[in-house]
């Protein structure tokens, strides 16, 4: 893959790959026994190179290699990744954190959901300790753009998926009703 695409964008130099081989990368790294997550970048994402595009990122956190495929809508396949990297129920509502001490003690949570009833176009970004994106490196982080150019994050010491939980289900009942809307 020595004469695979590239684009750089900041301090990061992305892979091009098709939208259709995501989840067989994805796949290909997880039985390798590689360290790897994934993020979506959002149109007007400050990661993004096509920032009137979604992207979806899979960073190869062993070998230090970012891919990227481009899609005109939200890629599904997202979903897909967040289950694997963060269990099954990390879409389901019905499976809310609510009561847990990482969920009360969120000091993002508030935030999130203050943006998202005003309607702004925001979105998120969970951060493994490794993460490209990390502003926090060395730390879990979970971090937000408000859609206004404001970015608030939180910190973790351990994976934070009740709260994560609560941001993914606001996110997709916001990016369903904006997508039921045109």
């Amino acid at each position: 893959m020595a004469d695979a695409e590239t684009i750089t964008h900041g301090n990061l130099v992305y892979r091009i790959i098709p939208l259709d081989t995501t989840l067989a990368v994805a796949e290909e790294l997880r039985t390798s026994g590689k360290k790897w997550h994934s993020h979506v970048l959002s149109p007007g994402c400050l990661h993004n190179p096509k920032p009137e595009q979604y992207g979806l990122v899979i960073e190869d956190d062993s070998e230090d290699i970012t891919y990227l495929a481009h899609s005109v809508g939200f890629p599904e396949e997202d979903k897909v990744l967040v289950k694997i990297l963060h269990g099954d129920d990390i879409l389901d509502a019905s499976k809310s954190g609510g009561d847990s001490a990482a969920v009360a003690a969120s000091t993002l949570l508030p935030k999130v959901r203050e943006i998202d009833a005003s309607g702004a176009a925001w979105h998120h970004h969970m951060h493994f300790p490794t993460c490209s994106f990390n502003p926090h490196r060395g730390k879990w982080a979970i971090s937000v753009e408000d859609g206004k150019g404001g970015v608030f994050s939180e910190t973790y010491d351990e994976e934070p998926v009740d709260v994560l939980r609560e941001i993914e289900v606001i996110y997709f009942r916001h990016l369903d009703a904006k997508t039921k809307d045109g």
